[in-house]
């Protein structure tokens, strides 16, 4: 009979779960998370580990220092996200491994929700909790169909948007939040909070590390539905999640969101140079809109501060230029 593997289910000291938080000069918000799982721990056996991205700001000692029952692993270079989560499950034995970004925080039962429906679903990869805004409304974490040209660009495209929200004409990829609250099954989910399933990552692979920021949880579970498992929500567990850590930067997409767009394009099949162009003109816009937006008294500071950050990000559409990284 074959020994079990680490973080096989049958092992007595296997723990119950794993939960991975990757830092990179958030010490606070990876406190405040942390602390919500503990929160709703229950009896619940964790391994908790921190990867700290080479901070370089003192976060490691920090958090070793407040979180004395988490392994904070130091890594030599900030390579993004994706290698963080990878490092975290190198460095956990749990057949499940709980991935929370540090600026979101489970609500009370999240972690037994996530769990039960994992051990319930055998042939389940990933289950994540439906997420919330900072003010409590449901954010859209579970999307139908994967990200296409047309879909990314709307996204970018702020009047666009409003358009849609005005005519109430649904979003062509995103469920509704009836469709959520049902736990309707989606094609895949915002990697902010999700429970994974160490069988599955092992089939899959690693998460792309090319990948520095964003679209990496998509292309990953891209991968586990050709393998043949299957992604679900979690209704009856809720996590709240502050975009980018909430503040001044989450008024606008990331750079590291355009960068890893055209690369997800381009791994579709979309030349660089159509998708270049096209989110160039949903960014272009989205800055007009933002201008025009920008002469009003009451929304000159925040509009004006948002122009500014499309106008940034059309810029590298239009050059090409990568995201800087770190």
């Amino acid at each position: 009979m074959p020994l079990p593997i680490a973080g096989d289910p049958q092992r007595d000291d296997s723990p119950d779960a794993a939960v991975v938080v990757v830092n990179y000069r958030t010490p606070n918000l990876v406190e405040r998370c942390l602390a919500s799982v503990r929160a709703t721990q229950g009896g619940l056996d964790l391994q908790i580990v921190v990867i700290d991205n080479a901070s370089g700001d003192g976060s490691a000692a920090r958090l070793r220092q407040s979180l004395p029952d988490a392994t904070v692993v130091e890594l030599e270079a900030n390579r993004g996200f994706a290698a963080g989560v990878n490092a975290g499950f190198r460095h956990t034995s749990a057949e499940f491994v709980v991935v929370l970004n540090p600026d979101t925080e489970l609500a009370p039962g999240a972690l037994a929700q996530l769990l039960g429906r994992l051990r319930e679903h055998p042939r389940t990869a990933v289950v994540a909790p439906l997420l919330e805004h900072a003010d409590g409304r449901l954010a859209p974490n579970g999307y139908r169909r994967f990200p296409g040209l047309f879909t990314i660009a709307l996204d970018l495209c702020i009047p666009l948007g409003y358009a849609r929200l005005a005519t109430r004409l649904p979003h062509p990829a995103a469920m509704s939040p009836a469709a959520l609250r049902a736990g309707a099954r989606p094609a895949w989910v915002c990697g902010a909070a999700m429970a994974i399933r160490r069988a599955a990552y092992a089939q899959a692979g690693d998460l792309d590390e090319d990948f520095f920021l964003y679209f990496e949880e998509t292309e990953f579970q891209q991968r586990l539905a050709r393998c043949g498992w299957t992604v679900e929500l979690a209704p009856g567990a809720t996590a709240r999640h502050l975009l980018r850590g909430g503040g001044a930067e989450a008024l606008a997409h990331s750079p590291h969101f355009l960068a890893s767009a055209l690369r997800y394009l381009r791994m579709r099949g979309v030349p660089v140079a159509v998708s270049r162009a096209v989110l160039a003109v949903s960014l272009a816009l989205s800055w007009l809109g933002l201008r025009l937006i920008a002469c009003l008294p009451a929304k000159r500071a925040q509009a004006g501060e948002q122009a500014r950050a499309y106008r940034e990000l059309l810029g590298l559409a239009l050059r090409g230029t990568a995201a800087p990284r770190g």
